[in-house]
């Protein structure tokens, strides 16, 4: 249950621990949020109008590696998550799984993250924000920022998920 700030801090053994941040409480402060927050309204998000073919890679030519586009797969009343594009920046912490279906990466709690996401974004047809520890051998105090970005179909359907990451040093995503 998301808490009067529409935030939440979800924390069982499935998922890990991390922030769910909902659409109308997404703050400021992190840089790429900003950019693909603002893209994917100017783009017309809010009116359930934006597709795959709105996105222009050039025009997020800066944040390329941090990009995960997937498809929604549907097989009868299941669903995978496809991964069509994956960014460099991303692989570094998650492997290179393009053409894959998410399940297919190592990370079981960052899979059950994902596909939590995905199923709310279904449902809400808003993006997301989730933030939360992130972990790495050779440096500590980081955190892994996601910004969950519904594409549409034609029929105003959510399609596709684009979803904007950033692994950096703690508060500075």
């Amino acid at each position: 249950m998301l808490s009067p700030h529409n935030k939440t801090m979800l924390k069982d053994a499935t998922f890990g621990e991390f922030e769910l941040i909902e659409y109308q409480s997404i703050d400021r402060r992190f840089p790429i949020v900003n950019f693909f927050l603002d893209l994917w309204r100017d783009k017309g998000g809010e009116t359930k109008s934006v597709t795959r073919a709105d996105i222009n890679p050039m025009e997020m030519k800066k944040y390329l590696e941090h990009i995960v586009l997937m498809d929604i797969v549907h097989d009868g009343d299941s669903w995978n998550l496809m991964v069509r594009l994956i960014g460099s920046h991303v692989t570094a912490y998650y492997g290179e799984i393009t053409g894959k279906d998410i399940r297919d990466m190592g990370n079981t709690k960052a899979i059950e993250r994902i596909y939590y996401a995905a199923r709310h974004i279904m449902e809400t047809e808003r993006p997301m924000l989730t933030i939360l520890p992130a972990y790495s051998t050779d440096k500590s105090y980081m955190e892994a920022v996601a910004l969950y970005a519904p594409l549409f179909d034609n029929d105003k359907n959510v399609a596709k998920i684009l979803v904007a990451v950033n692994v950096s040093a703690f508060g500075t995503g």
